[in-house]
């Protein structure tokens, strides 16, 4: 057995302060005086006012999406769930379709750094074989590995319904789940739906999304997996077994 000795370890170490900045592109052209916006930097919102229904607000590009159902003079866009990108943002009034543009971008600061020295000493085998173990687990793993989750969510109140459709991680999704559970038990929120699909390919899954906003309802796909993840229509609010 060989043997490695680690006298000495000097480790540097910068830290950074992360944040995000949103720039919002406002469309000047005379054809779209019908609508009122605003972007409130402090709460990163957007605030669309118009004289005409507007009956929906779509944010996209070409690895994401978000339709949100109006049908109000007036609407309050949380941009704050949006992630790192440049989109359009496409505002329906009437047989009107108003462009706008915005990017959210990742800055940060660069702290001093930390010089850290560690004595230790390690013993390591340096000719052991890998555990081949690892490689057939690999192997054994299904084809389709899901890249993300596409979620339909439908939101009923008293001032109205709003619909968004988007692509969010597995940690947001179990949140969500966890959330619409205890709307279905309240007054309130028993009407509200949620529906959520698996993705394998983010990238392709979106550019059909962007031809087609039903593809997510397609009845064969090999980009995404058709039956859902999670239905909130389903009576035992269970999520899909595999």
């Amino acid at each position: 057995m060989n043997k490695r000795l680690t006298i000495l370890i000097f480790t540097i170490s910068s830290f950074f302060i992360y944040g995000q900045k949103t720039t919002f592109e406002k469309n000047v052209n005379y054809k779209a005086r019908a609508l009122t916006q605003v972007f409130n930097e402090n709460d990163n919102s957007l605030t669309l006012k118009s004289e005409d229904t507007i009956s929906r607000v779509d944010i996209f590009n070409e690895d994401y999406s978000n339709s949100i159902e109006v049908n109000n003079i007036e609407t309050k866009i949380d941009l704050n769930e949006l992630p790192i990108g440049e989109f359009i943002v496409q505002a329906k009034l009437g047989k009107k379709h108003i462009i706008m543009y915005l990017t959210k971008s990742e800055t940060n600061l660069l702290q001093p750094p930390n010089i850290e020295i560690i004595l230790n000493e390690d013993t390591e085998d340096i000719n052991k074989k890998p555990d081949d173990s690892l490689l057939k687990k690999a192997e054994e793993k299904s084809e389709k590995i899901t890249a993300g989750y596409w979620i339909v969510y439908e939101r009923y109140a008293r001032s109205g319904s709003s619909k968004s459709m988007r692509l969010e991680s597995k940690e947001a999704v179990a949140e969500m789940i966890s959330k619409n559970q205890l709307e279905l038990s309240t007054e309130i929120g028993k009407n509200n739906k949620l529906i959520v699909y698996e993705v394998y390919d983010t990238s392709k899954f979106m550019r059909e999304q962007i031809k087609n906003r039903q593809y997510f309802k397609s009845s064969d796909s090999k980009i995404f997996n058709i039956e859902p993840y999670y239905s909130s229509t389903k009576q035992n609010y269970q999520v899909a077994t595999k």
